[in-house]
């Protein structure tokens, strides 16, 4: 039978690396200027959360009053800006891999919520639709448009709602390992207990 010691500290690990996961898998969007009717450039990060297919085709849904113009190329993969929609395709992402993609857009004139519902396509055949509300297990990655500077001034700032979702992956990984050090130290005590 194990030591009941030992159990505390497997559970509280295990745990920990279950609540690191689903933070790190979604299709996230951020901008670098979150003043409305700024000018900014918008970067859409694809993680590949497969453990078997290779992301091969995103599409992303340009909010309504978000004009988005024109997009960085990215070698080997097709972009495309058409009726709303980014399109990205022509490439892959294996798993354990993620991409970004930019695009820039003049931000709405009023300030807002901002709603990026994307579609992931593997060549396995799965879709992933990240349409959802946020606490969904398949969220729509979301940006907060915010009053501009009282003198017309932009600040740049960046921020934006997916802010904190883009640091809940390093967040994770910090979660994961001091709980990968206590849970190794607790065996190690143990073990040199018994």
């Amino acid at each position: 039978m194990p030591n009941r010691r030992l159990i505390a500290p497997a559970v509280a690990f295990i745990a920990l690396m279950i609540l690191a996961l689903p933070a790190m898998a979604h299709v996230t969007v951020r901008t670098d200027n979150d003043q409305a009717g700024g000018f900014a450039v918008y970067t859409v990060r694809v993680p590949n959360e497969s453990e078997e297919g290779s992301t091969v085709r995103v599409e992303v849904q340009i909010p309504e009053g978000l004009e988005a113009s024109r997009y960085e190329p990215k070698p080997g993969w097709t972009m495309a800006l058409a009726d709303g929609v980014l399109t990205i395709d022509g490439g892959s992402l294996a798993p354990g891999e993620f991409a970004e993609f930019r695009f820039q857009a003049r931000n709405p004139e009023t300030p807002g919520t901002l709603s990026f519902a994307a579609i992931q396509t593997y060549d396995d055949g799965e879709v992933v639709n990240w349409t959802g509300a946020p606490d969904t297990d398949t969220p729509a990655s979301v940006v907060e448009i915010v009053a501009g500077e009282a003198n017309g001034e932009e600040t740049g700032s960046g921020s934006e709602e997916g802010d904190d979702t883009d640091l809940m992956p390093l967040l994770g990984v910090i979660l994961g390992g001091i709980g990968t050090l206590l849970g190794g130290a607790a065996l190690l005590m143990m073990a040199r207990k018994t």
